[in-house]
């Protein structure tokens, strides 16, 4: 008896069976992580590894305003973009554990804490919203897509993941949930408008998502003429205005509010948010008066081309993006070498199981989504609030998509639409199996789940192909970044480092010692020194590290580099006179006094 009634419950139960078995593997996921999270966050990416250090420097004592990190490329440092905002909520959980355990414990928790509590976050709107707009079975499935799809339960939301993609993520799922809502207008507009402002506070990798969502509020609005339409554009408009102001406000040192800035939330950006506020909501003042929506529209088109065309002296510089200023040739390595930069033609040239991984369900959800709103389209049983929103959801998704052939990391963002179009696909076929017993349905149903759902099951048997694809030119001795062998360059007193890039921000972490070289665009000689400059052989290497004041450079043993000089040093095939070894306890590390 007791057996058949869990049956039942979970029969009638499914969404809360599907949400409670993902947060458990959540938290799972965490505590395993946790367990070995010192030499873990080691081997995370650099925006994590950096992440940590801007905490820890604000907690001991660096203001609010002051994102200095002082200890890359020095004196001067590095003025860093990213949002205080979200260093506040990885903070919120170091500090009470730091009242009983040392810092460095602390630190490990909150970093264990911190992208999973988001992704429970996350898997709660998901899984509620889905139910509120299609139903618990389309609910359910939607949380199982979000928990087994490696982009979502791993890539950003693992333990240790601090970078703001993650919250990002959070930000577009209310936004689009919000977006969609079919009740509650203001109260929606006024969600979606918080949602998209704080998401714009984090990065402005979301612009182009939060546009796209505007556009869909926007274009409802023209062509359903209701006063709820009307409403909720006006409250998100209203909202996702003030919003921004507010936060930059909070993010934004008050001398420094007046200087223009591309990479975050300020002027330009407001500026911009301003015009598309004033563009969307001056012709919908105007419309009873003069009706019709290509009044509408037309007036909407020419007030933004006035707009921008009345600000571009100070919008102008941001069109080239965050790396427009950069010389040529580092705008060339960041769009082939790193990573999360390059566009999804180019990442798929070196990353090709990873790439598929991630676009696979994308491209899955989208075709499904779009033949089953086709089919449905007209048909009062599925309703047409649903099949509306459905389209809706649609039109984000393709517009996201479009986003990953400019940057790959932009694939988050439209992630945010796959699960609850995967789901209320999968609801579809599994209705329409359980009403014709078709096994060629059940088939249909089968390949969608996992191609929406665990694409790797695919994607397995074609690994040794992917991989034998994948262009690996460089290795590097990966044991070189873990805590244990960083913390052995402490035997040495402070110094100042030149190294690859990938190794700047693990030294910050985990040694006194300060770094000329780490992956952020607004200084261009930290860029140029650990990317290029690890390209150059002796005579030009050794100019460069005298130039950047370097007291010493650091290898990672039996490592490949662009550079034969480099590659040599570091197997001790080669010595160089106006260097000295520097015997540290970790084998993995090979350090060099730079002589005078």
């Amino acid at each position: 008896m007791k057996f058949t009634s869990l049956i039942d419950f979970c029969r009638h139960r499914p969404l809360f069976v599907a949400l409670l078995g993902a947060i458990m593997i959540a938290l799972l996921k965490a505590v395993v992580d946790g367990i070995k999270m010192e030499e873990n966050f080691s081997s995370m990416g650099n925006d994590d590894i950096m992440r940590m250090v801007m905490v820890r420097d604000w907690l001991a004592g660096q203001d609010w305003f002051d994102t200095m990190q002082y200890r890359l490329v020095p004196p001067e440092g590095v003025l860093m973009h990213w949002s205080r905002y979200v260093d506040a909520g990885i903070a919120a959980f170091i500090v009470p554990f730091s009242y009983v355990l040392p810092m460095q414990t602390a630190e490990l928790i909150g970093a264990a804490i911190w992208p999973t509590v988001i992704f429970i976050l996350t898997l709660l709107v998901i899984g509620l919203g889905t139910k509120r707009l299609f139903g618990p079975v389309a609910a359910s499935f939607a949380v199982m897509c979000a928990i087994f799809w490696p982009l979502l339960s791993d890539l950003h939301s693992r333990a240790g993941n601090l970078d703001h993609h993650n919250v990002q993520l959070l930000m577009m799922v209310i936004l689009i949930y919000a977006v969609v809502w079919p009740r509650r207008p203001v109260a929606a507009g006024i969600t979606s408008g918080l949602a998209a402002a704080f998401a714009l506070s984090t990065g402005l990798e979301s612009l182009l998502f939060v546009a796209a969502a505007g556009v869909v509020l926007f274009g409802r609005c023209v062509f359903d003429r209701r006063a709820e339409t009307q409403q909720m554009l006006i409250a998100f408009c209203l909202v996702l205005a003030g919003g921004s102001v507010a936060f930059w406000l909070g993010l934004t040192a008050p001398a420094l509010r007046g200087i223009p800035v591309c990479d975050q939330l300020g002027t330009p950006m407001l500026a911009v948010i301003a015009i598309a506020v004033v563009a969307a909501l001056v012709p919908l003042a105007l419309r009873n008066r003069i009706p019709g929506a290509v009044f509408q529209l037309g007036a909407t088109v020419c007030l933004t081309a006035i707009g921008f065309a009345i600000a571009w002296p100070f919008l102008g510089p941001c069109i080239r993006g965050p790396y427009g200023d950069l010389p040529p040739e580092l705008q060339e390595m960041i769009s082939t070498r790193v990573t999360e930069a390059k566009p999804f033609l180019i990442y798929a040239q070196t990353h090709t199981e990873a790439a598929l991984t991630f676009v696979v369900p994308v491209v899955t959800a989208l075709i499904a989504g779009s033949v089953l709103w086709w089919s449905r389209r007209g048909r009062g049983g599925f309703g047409q609030t649903q099949n509306a929103i459905l389209g809706q959801l649609l039109v984000l998704g393709i517009l996201g998509f479009g986003l990953i052939f400019l940057q790959m990391r932009t694939v988050i963002l439209v992630a945010s639409v796959v699960p609850v179009i995967g789901g209320v696909c999968l609801a579809a076929l599994l209705d329409t199996y359980l009403k014709t017993r078709d096994a060629t349905k059940a088939a249909l149903m089968f390949i969608v789940a996992i191609a929406v759902i665990a694409p790797e099951i695919i994607l397995g048997p074609l690994r040794p192909y992917l991989e034998d694809a994948n262009n690996k030119t460089e290795t590097t001795n990966t044991d070189c970044r873990t805590y244990g062998s960083l913390v052995a360059l402490n035997e040495v007193p402070a110094a100042i480092i030149l190294n690859s890039t990938n190794m700047g921000a693990p030294l910050l972490w985990a040694t006194h010692h300060s770094t000329l070289a780490a992956p952020y665009h607004r200084s261009p000689a930290a860029f140029m020194n650990g990317g290029l400059g690890f390209l150059m052989e002796e005579t030009e290497f050794e100019q460069l590290a005298r130039q950047q004041d370097a007291t010493h450079i650091l290898l990672c043993a039996n490592s490949t580099y662009g550079s034969a000089f480099l590659t040599t040093l570091a197997a001790d095939q080669t010595t160089a006179d106006w260097l000295r070894r520097v015997p540290v306890s970790a084998d993995e590390q090979r350090l060099f006094e730079v002589l005078n």
